[in-house]
C-alpha cells in the first residue's frame, strides 16, 4: 500500500513513520522548501508520548525537551497560586507516559529525522485531487501527477485537501490574539523559573510560560483580548510595546520575565466547528486539517500524534479495504476530537474570564477541585488519560464521546434506549464548549422540549420564605405536600424547567407540589442553595402547612439537598417532615462511590468529570465532607421515612446504595427501588414503565405517610 500525505507537519510526519512502522509504503508532501525552525513552545502530553515511545522516538524528545513538574496557576497581578496540577512522575504513573515540553521544530526534526532520505518531498503543494475505485491522483503545483492507494490531508487549518473535500468552511475567530516568544535562559537568570508550567491569570488575559529546552529557551505564549492591539494591517511581528501595554501592573516576577521579551509574533486564535465526516472514499484527513482547536488543553499536536497512529494501525489490518478501513478510523476518531475541540474552548472561556464576580466564581471552583482531584485528572485527564496504542486494539465503540459516553453503549428495551438517547443528545458540542452557561441553556431546552408541562395545567409564581418557587396543584384534595428540589448539580436546571415532573408528583400526592428555584453555583456557593432550601421550608410551614403533612422531593442534587435539609432542620430544632423522596441522589459530593469509577463512559446523563466540575463549583472553598453538602456522611438518625430510587448502571448508584444502608443502620424506615436497564432520574421520563411503576409505589408511600400523620393527630387530640 501506498500513501500520500500532504503537509509535513507534526501530524504529517507522525502518520508518515507510523505508516512505515506498519509497513506501509509512504511519500510526504510539503510545500514549504525546507523544514524551517518556526514556531514555539509545544507540549506533548502523555496520550501522545505513548505514541512516541512505540515508535522509538521518545528517548530522542527526552533529550531536548523538558519534563515539568507540575502546572502552576496564579493570579496575573497578586502572584497568589490558585491551583496546582502535579505531572513529573506523577503524571506518568497515573497516565502511563510523562508530559515533555519541547520546541516544535525540535519535535519536527525528530520526526523528520525518523524518515528515510525521499520520503519528505519539498516544495509539493497540493493543488487538486481525485480518486477512483482503485486509486486516488494528487495535482501539485508543480504540475505534476502522482497516483496512490491513500490519500491523507494533514496541511492545517487551511487544508487544500479538505477544501477539496468538503468545499469552503467557516473558521472562526475566538476573539483573542496570541503573542509567542522565545527568551534565552541567561536573561532569566534570578526569576527562580522552575521546569514547571508556570501560568498567569488576569481578566480576559492569561501568560502560558514553561521551559522548552532544559536551562536553555523559554516559551512564552501571552493572549489578550483582540481589541487591545490595533493596526492596519497585520504582519506576524508585533510591536513589545503592545504586549506590556496589555499585562500592565503584573506582579514582580511576571513583569521581570516580560521586559526580557526582544522579539514576539502575533496571531489570532482560530478554530472550526466540529464535523460528522471527514472522509470520502480514499482521501481522508488528520490533525487541525480535520479538526482544528483552540490551543488550551494541551491537546493539538497529542490528537494529530493519536490520529497517526489510529490510521497507520487500521489501514495496515485492513489493506484490501481501503475506504472501509477509513471509515473505521473515523468512526473512532471523531467522537473522541470533538470531545477534545469542545473541552478545549470551554478551558479557554473559563481561563479568559473578564467579569471580577465570574473570575471569583472560577477560581472558587478552583479551589473546590483542589479539594476532590489534587492530581487535576478532571481537568485534564479527559486528554491526556488516553492510551491510542491500546484503545485502536478496542472496538471502535468504546471511545468516548462529547459527554463522556462510549459511543457504543445501548440499552436494551426500545423504550429505556429511547431515555438513553434523549439524555446522549442533550448536550451539544457548542453546549459544552460555552461552560457552565450553555450546560444551563441545554438543561433547560432539554427538559422544556422534552417534558413540557401540559397547556391544561397552570403553574403559580409564588414565593416562600422570600424563595422564589412555583406551586402546581393536582385535582386531589386531602393529601401530602411536596416540596421539590430539582437536579443539575447545583449549577444547571430551574424550577420552571421541573414544572412537568413537579405536575405529576403533585398528581402523585394528591396534593400540591412547590418546585424552589434556589440560587445555583458557581455564583451561589454553598450554603446559597442550603439557605434557599430552609427558608423555602420555613415558608411552607409559616403560611399553616403542619410539617407532618410536608414529604420533602429532590432528583439527583436536589435529592441530595432534600436530605441536607432534613439534617439542618433536625439541628436547627425545627419539626420535621413527614417523609424524604430522593431519586438517584448526589449525596456524596467527594466522588468516592465505587460506581462513579465503574460506571464512568456507561451513563449518558452524567460522568466523573462533569460531577467534579459540579460540586467543586457548589461547595468550592468550604469541606466537601460537612453532611450538609455530601450527607451521606451524616448521622441520619431521627429522620423521617425515606424513600430512595435509582437505576443499575447509572454513575450515581454508589450514592443511592450507601444512603438507603446508612439510613436502615441508623433506624430510618427505608423504601427503596433499584430499576434495571434505565437512565439516571428514569421519573423524568413518564413514558417508561418503571416510572409508572414506581410512582406507583411512591403514592402508595404517601398515603401511608397520611395515615400516620391523621393517626397521629387523632392520638394528640
Amino acid at each position: 500500500m501506498h500513501v500520500l500525505i500532504a503537509g509535513g507537519g507534526i501530524g504529517g510526519l507522525t502518520a508518515a513513520i507510523a505508516c512505515r512502522h506498519f509497513g506501509l509504503d509512504v511519500t510526504v508532501l510539503e510545500q514549504a522548501a525546507e523544514l524551517k525552525e518556526i514556531g514555539a513552545g509545544i507540549q506533548i502530553a502523555s496520550n501522545a508520548s505513548v505514541v512516541l515511545r512505540e515508535l522509538g522516538l521518545e528517548d530522542a524528545v527526552r533529550s531536548v525537551g523538558v519534563m515539568p513538574l507540575s502546572y502552576d496557576y496564579r493570579d496575573l497581578y497578586t502572584g497568589r497560586m490558585l491551583y496546582q496540577a502535579p505531572l513529573g512522575m506523577e503524571a506518568a504513573q497515573r497516565y502511563g507516559a510523562p508530559m515533555y515540553n519541547i520546541h516544535r521544530a525540535d519535535l519536527v526534526d525528530i520526526l523528520a529525522g525518523a524518515l528515510p532520505a525521499g520520503v519528505i518531498r519539498f516544495g509539493r503543494k497540493v493543488v487538486g485531487l481525485s480518486q477512483t475505485d482503485e486509486q486516488v491522483e494528487v495535482t501539485l503545483s508543480t504540475g505534476e501527477r502522482l497516483r496512490a492507494d491513500v490519500l491523507v490531508g494533514a496541511d492545517g487549518i487551511h487544508s487544500a485537501v479538505r477544501e477539496c473535500l468538503r468545499g469552503q468552511e467557516e473558521k472562526h475567530f475566538a476573539n483573542i490574539l496570541m503573542w509567542r516568544s522565545l527568551i534565552p535562559a541567561e536573561k532569566l537568570k534570578g526569576l527562580n523559573l522552575e521546569e514547571r508550567g508556570n501560568y498567569w491569570f488576569g481578566p480576559g488575559r492569561t501568560l502560558i510560560t514553561y521551559w522548552v529546552r532544559p536551562k536553555q529557551l523559554y516559551s512564552i505564549l501571552a493572549s489578550v483580548p483582540a481589541t487591545e492591539v490595533h493596526r492596519e494591517s497585520w504582519t506576524d511581528s508585533g510591536d513589545i510595546g503592545d504586549l506590556m501595554r496589555s499585562f500592565d501592573g503584573m506582579e514582580p516576577r511576571a513583569r521581570m520575565m516580560m521586559e526580557q521579551i526582544e522579539t514576539s509574533f502575533i496571531t489570532g486564535m482560530f478554530y472550526r466547528d466540529p464535523v460528522d465526516n471527514w472522509t470520502s472514499g480514499r482521501i481522508t484527513m488528520v490533525g487541525d486539517a480535520a479538526h482544528p482547536m483552540v490551543p488550551f488543553l494541551a491537546a493539538g499536536a497529542g490528537q494529530s500524534i493519536e490520529d497517526a497512529w489510529t490510521l497507520a494501525r487500521v489501514l495496515s489490518r485492513r489493506q484490501d479495504d481501503v475506504p472501509g478501513a477509513l471509515v473505521e478510523y473515523q468512526e473512532r476518531r471523531i467522537p473522541r476530537t470533538t470531545r477534545i475541540q469542545a473541552g478545549a474552548r470551554a478551558v479557554v472561556k473559563l481561563m479568559h474570564e473578564s467579569d471580577p464576580q465570574r473570575i471569583r466564581n472560577r477560581n472558587g471552583r478552583w479551589k473546590g477541585m483542589a479539594r476532590i482531584d489534587p492530581l487535576a485528572e478532571t481537568s485534564w485527564g479527559l486528554a491526556w488519560d488516553y492510551n491510542v496504542v491500546k484503545a485502536v486494539e478496542n472496538p471502535p465503540g468504546e471511545v468516548l464521546g462529547v459527554t463522556g459516553l462510549r459511543e457504543g453503549k445501548r440499552l436494551d428495551r426500545p423504550e429505556s434506549q429511547r431515555a438513553f438517547l434523549m439524555w446522549k443528545r442533550a448536550f451539544t458540542p457548542e453546549d459544552v464548549a460555552r461552560g457552565h452557561d450553555g450546560l444551563r441553556e441545554a438543561y433547560d431546552r432539554f427538559l422544556r422540549t422534552n417534558f413540557p408541562l401540559p397547556d391544561s395545567v397552570a403553574a403559580a409564581r409564588v414565593e416562600l420564605g422570600g424563595v422564589p418557587a412555583f406551586r402546581l396543584d393536582s385535582a386531589g384534595t386531602g393529601g401530602m405536600t411536596v416540596l421539590h428540589f430539582h437536579g443539575g448539580g447545583y449549577l444547571i436546571g430551574s424550577a420552571e424547567s421541573s414544572l412537568e415532573y413537579a405536575h405529576r408528583l403533585s398528581k402523585t400526592a394528591g396534593g400540591p407540589c412547590y418546585t424552589v428555584d434556589y440560587r445555583l453555583a458557581p455564583e451561589h456557593p454553598y450554603p446559597a442553595a442550603l439557605d434557599d432550601a430552609v427558608d423555602a421550608y420555613r415558608g411552607l410551614l409559616a403560611v399553616g402547612i403542619p410539617s407532618e403533612r410536608i414529604v420533602l422531593s429532590g432528583e439527583s442534587s436536589g435529592g441530595g439537598l432534600a436530605i441536607g435539609l432534613a439534617l439542618a432542620l433536625r439541628g436547627a430544632g425545627d419539626p420535621l417532615p413527614a417523609g424524604l423522596l430522593a431519586i438517584a441522589p448526589f449525596a456524596d459530593l467527594t466522588l468516592s462511590g465505587e460506581s462513579l469509577r465503574k460506571e464512568n463512559g456507561s451513563d449518558p446523563a452524567a460522568h466523573r468529570d462533569l460531577l467534579t466540575f459540579m460540586g467543586a463549583s457548589y461547595f468550592q472553598g468550604h469541606e466537601p465532607t460537612d453532611p450538609l453538602v455530601s450527607p451521606i456522611f451524616g448521622d441520619l438518625s431521627g429522620l423521617p421515612p425515606l424513600f430512595v430510587a435509582a437505576t443499575e448502571g447509572e454513575v450515581l448508584l454508589s450514592d443511592a446504595t450507601r444512603l438507603i444502608e446508612r439510613a436502615t443502620k441508623a433506624g430510618v424506615r427505608v423504601t427503596s427501588r433499584i430499576v434495571v436497564d434505565s437512565v439516571h432520574v428514569f421519573t423524568l421520563f413518564p413514558f417508561l414503565p418503571e416510572t409508572e411503576a414506581t410512582m406507583t409505589d411512591v403514592r402508595k408511600w404517601m398515603e401511608d405517610l397520611r395515615l400516620q400523620s391523621n393517626e397521629q393527630r387523632r392520638t394528640a387530640a
